[in-house]
């Protein structure tokens, strides 16, 4: 698969049932449609961010989706703190480096220890953290 950001081709790693798309020239993440969910429930989180996704009118160049090619939307998701996605209806999500770890990060409650972004920063060599959510 080709990189939505930057034409690189995409590395497959494998967590948990769950293969994750990675840019290692970009630090993008892409996520098949269902799998932000199945990250939720790993971890016992209720999916109420992904029920915030909104549509997002913002003036940024639109990504193509990896698998179909087509432009993909830009969305928000999150509650407190909106991370600006690009998604495919069809096919999945789009993390630019460092928004899957922030939204896992701000999903969680205070100091509770994440083992997704402690993951996250072991396989994707993604800024230092303790593991605890931010």
């Amino acid at each position: 698969m080709e990189c939505p950001h930057c034409s690189n081709s995409l590395v497959t790693l494998e967590f948990s049932r769950i293969e994750v798309d990675y840019c290692y020239e970009c630090k993008g993440i892409w996520l098949d449609s269902g799998e932000l969910e199945y990250l939720f429930a790993l971890e016992g989180r209720d999916d109420r961010y992904v029920r915030t996704m909104e549509a997002a009118h913002v003036r940024e160049k639109g990504k193509r989706c990896p698998l179909c090619r087509k432009v993909m939307e830009k969305i928000f998701i999150g509650v407190s703190e909106k991370v600006l996605l690009d998604r495919c209806k069809v096919h999945g999500l789009w993390f630019d480096r460092g928004e899957l770890k922030k939204l896992l990060a701000s999903s969680c409650a205070e100091g509770r220890e994440s083992p997704l972004v402690r993951l996250l920063d072991e396989m994707f060599a993604a800024q230092k953290s303790d593991g605890r959510c931010l």
